[in-house]
């Protein structure tokens, strides 16, 4: 008797526990620019969307496990920016800018710098680890019509090669 009284016990705390939960969603990760968790498509490849940053000398951009945040960066054609490149995930990561000779390995908790131009056909970055995942982004000329919205839909960005992001 005394352990079906436990065992009910229990299962009201668990009960409770649950109810409690309600089924909300964490909040939406916080940053500057706009969107942030919904899923993108860049040059035809689903990747996960955790915002858009206008840039013009420099950003920082966190290589998360498995999405850059900033996903986009948007600046002024021809623009050279440079940026910070931190790993904040828990596994090796990628930088890549295919036709920019960028190609750098980061250990979990390094950080790099490198040096982008902004072309005015637009760009494609990804992690080459992790591509197939969603890790990839963009560097889009401010105002040519790239990401919009507020996050947490789906977005497409140059569908097309003609874009000029050949990856």
């Amino acid at each position: 008797m005394k352990h079906a009284a436990m065992a009910g016990a229990l299962l009201g705390l668990l009960a409770v526990a649950v109810a409690g939960c309600g089924g909300k969603s964490a909040s939406k990760p916080s940053g500057s620019g706009s969107g942030g968790g919904g899923q993108t498509t860049i040059a035809g490849v689903a990747v996960n969307n955790h915002g858009t940053k206008t840039v013009s000398t420099s950003a920082v951009v966190e290589l998360h496990d498995y999405y850059f945040k900033p996903t986009v960066l948007e600046g002024k054609a021809g623009a050279t920016v440079t940026l910070e490149l931190k790993n904040v995930g828990a596994v090796e990561h990628n930088f890549t800018v295919v036709g920019q000779a960028i190609d750098r390995n980061l250990q979990p908790g390094d950080s790099v710098k490198v040096t982008v131009t902004i072309p005015k056909s637009g760009a494609v970055f990804f992690c080459k680890f992790h591509k197939s995942m969603g890790m990839v982004g963009a560097l889009e000329v401010s105002g040519s019509g790239g990401m919009t919205g507020t996050g947490g839909g789906t977005t497409t960005i140059g569908t097309t090669t003609s874009k000029g992001y050949g990856y």
